[in-house]
């Protein structure tokens, strides 16, 4: 059980996220949605102590961290538990594909090199990158680069894994070797939390779907519950929304 206590952030006047609470099981995949400058990013970047909340604590195999107080080896213990996989790869333009993965191994969990080679090379076989183990990222395709961010977060082992809009930055074509490859790491039982706008994505994939609105979670249930039969509101006017604007304008 991972849990978020009363998480709030604001930027400025702005209040992004507002006494947030969260209880995650472990092998939950929560799929995050809602409209634009809701919050969702903030969330996860908030956990990740990417950015430093108002208030707030993450409480992890019992472990209690405050998310207000940059504290170096709190920081240090809650990285080595959570992978974060971001909009735009955020990989090491000067390394390789397999030196990327490498990475964290070496500097956060000090590892051999020998060993950090080992789980890299099988984190990259995991999704599909193998064969390009030794290629820089600029000779990579996006969807690429981001199979090989996905490695590099699972090779941490974490016990969540942060997903923010992870196929946001892809060209169409791309999108689908992603998210399949998101598919199948969910299918081996990692808990996530998964913000996206691919709403049917999140559909399939999650067992679980929050709707976050102006700061707050204002729908929380199955994927089921809340695409088929949402009960607040807003979360019906947003799924309105949506099938307008995936409706032709017109017919011929």
């Amino acid at each position: 059980m991972i849990q978020v206590n009363h998480l709030s952030k604001k930027f400025h006047d702005n209040v992004v996220l507002d006494d947030i609470s969260l209880d995650i099981k472990q092998g939950d995949v929560v799929g995050i949605i809602g409209p634009s400058g809701t919050g969702k990013s903030t969330l996860l970047r908030c956990i990740n102590q990417l950015e430093v909340p108002e208030h707030g604590e993450v409480i992890l195999d019992g472990e209690k961290i405050n998310l207000a107080k940059k504290n170096r080896k709190q920081i240090v213990e809650l990285r080595k538990n959570t992978g974060m996989v971001f909009q735009r790869f955020n990989l090491f333009e000067k390394k390789t594909a397999l030196q990327n993965v490498m990475e964290g191994l070496i500097v956060v969990q000090k590892k051999s090199k020998a060993e950090a080679r080992e789980i890299a090379l099988q984190e990259l076989d995991r999704v599909g990158m193998a064969a390009w183990a030794n290629h820089y990222p600029k000779h990579l395709s996006g969807g690429q680069q981001q199979r090989v961010a996905i490695a590099r977060a699972l090779a941490m082992k974490p016990k969540l894994l942060l997903l923010d809009e992870p196929t946001s930055a892809l060209d169409p074509e791309l999108v689908g070797e992603v998210l399949e490859t998101i598919r199948k790491v969910a299918a081996e039982g990692y808990t996530m939390l998964l913000v996206s706008h691919e709403m049917n994505f999140v559909r399939h994939v999650a067992n679980r779907v929050i709707f976050l609105d102006k700061g707050h979670i204002v729908e929380d249930g199955t994927a089921k519950q809340v695409f088929d039969n949402p009960t607040h509101p807003r979360t019906k006017e947003f799924f309105s929304k949506m099938n307008l604007m995936t409706q032709p304008e017109y017919t011929i």
